[in-house]
């Protein structure tokens, strides 16, 4: 998928109504409509950065680690991980040695029930978010004394920090705001239905939290500021919002994806709007039947399993996306405007902005080695990353991530920020 260019574009999209896909493979899917517009023409010579894998620096190899769920960069250079499978933690040192390899599951005193995200700088150290001791515990000084702080329990409840992007991550991402911690959650429960928590997970409200002195204060409630998406969606049976809330800390303003005006909005640290940025027009404005289930399939796997992250057998797997395909029902353009146009979203300390667009080739709502890479002044560029290559992290001067060697094996490594750039 290609990706177009351009500052601050100043024509925005209308919304249309149109009809939702039907068919039994897919019973699990709330659409959002939106029209394609006419675009402005950007320059024949505008075009993406291609970064070469001989660009990758490879830090450190673990044979222990399986999917990344997140990564860390500390002020002394080390670097922590956070794994899907035990141990949950690895770490390596700035010279590439590994420091740390522990986490185990369980709801022993020193065992983790749901590690949920990474969040660090705190007095240098990484720290973790456990989801269900409702703390965030210290991960990167493993040999010395269990050190947590706990999130208040009246100002969040217990259970309802979510990570703001979509129901089928399990990562709440956390990130710090001067001394601060952001903190997305909802009180929303499935007590109020499906279709609702759902919702609710993708508009939570924004709270930061003072470590040290355990104090939360209220910064923005994105419901409260944000359109209400769902006068765009057209329900289908079992419903399902095929979007994302992507954000993240940039610099001193935290940073909200707007689908309905693709801006990335800006709040200060008390709440106050700031600039908003005008995203490129976006060209996933066809999508094929195929492209479109292949898309989707995670959420119809779910579905049929009754669990997200179990997986079908590859025959079944293969039965299933083709019968999804077979019943689509929909225009190219119609079930293009169905899918979300990124799928995530980071920031530098610096302000720098980096979006990463859906990649209907890899199937999944998943991201390929296309991102934006966008200037706190609007300035938008497109870099390609080795395919094998996975941004975790995006520092004043590198690019953080997981790299797979062609057996799989995985290291984390580095990208210097290409010149000029």
């Amino acid at each position: 998928m290609s990706t177009v260019m351009e500052r601050n574009p100043s024509r925005q999209c209308a919304d249309r109504g149109v009809g939702a896909p039907t068919g039994a493979g897919i019973t699990a899917l709330l659409v959002l409509a939106l029209a394609a517009c006419e675009r402005d023409q950007i320059p024949e010579d505008a075009g993406p950065l291609t970064v070469s894998s001989s660009d990758v620096h490879v830090l450190g190899s673990s044979e222990l680690i399986d999917q990344v769920r997140d990564l860390e960069v500390l002020p002394d250079g080390s670097v922590w991980l956070l794994n899907s499978v035990e141990p949950f933690f690895v770490g390596f040192d700035a010279e590439g040695d590994i420091v740390g390899q522990h986490g185990a599951a369980g709801g022993g005193p020193e065992e983790f029930r749901m590690p949920a995200g990474l969040t660090g700088g705190l007095d240098g150290e990484a720290w973790t978010l456990d989801a269900v001791r409702h703390a965030f515990i210290r991960i990167s000084e493993p040999d010395e004394e269990w050190t947590q702080v706990a999130v208040p329990r009246e100002e969040i409840p217990p259970g309802s920090v979510r990570g703001g992007m979509h129901p089928m991550s399990p990562t709440v991402r956390t990130a710090r705001l001067g001394d601060e911690i952001i903190i997305p959650w909802t009180t929303e429960t499935l007590e109020a239905g499906w279709s609702a928590f759902r919702m609710a997970l993708l508009r939570p409200e924004f709270s930061a939290m003072d470590p040290r002195t355990g104090s939360v204060r209220d910064v923005v409630a994105l419901g409260e500021v944000f359109e209400d998406p769902s006068a765009d969606f057209v329900a289908t049976a079992g419903g399902f919002p095929l979007w994302y809330r992507l954000w993240a800390v940039c610099g001193d303003h935290l940073r909200v994806y707007d689908r309905v005006r693709n801006q990335l909005r800006g709040f200060t640290g008390s709440g106050s709007e700031t600039g908003r940025i005008d995203l490129p027009p976006v060209r996933l404005t066809a999508a094929t039947p195929l492209e479109f289930a292949r898309a989707v399939f995670p959420l119809r796997q779910a579905e049929a399993t009754g669990a997200v992250g179990t997986r079908l057998s590859a025959q079944d797997s293969v039965r299933l996306l083709n019968q999804m395909a077979q019943n689509v029902e929909g225009g190219p353009d119609e079930l293009a405007a169905y899918l979300p146009r990124y799928v995530d979203f980071r920031c530098s300390d610096d302000g720098t902005m980096w979006v990463q667009p859906i990649d209907l080739e890899i199937g999944g709502l998943e991201g390929g080695p296309a991102w934006l890479r966008i200037t706190p002044d609007g300035d938008v560029h497109e870099i390609r990353l080795p395919l094998r290559f996975d941004a975790l992290r995006f520092t004043r001067d590198r690019i953080w991530g997981v790299q797979r060697d062609t057996l799989d094996v995985a290291s984390v490594a580095w990208i210097g920020l290409p010149v000029g750039e």
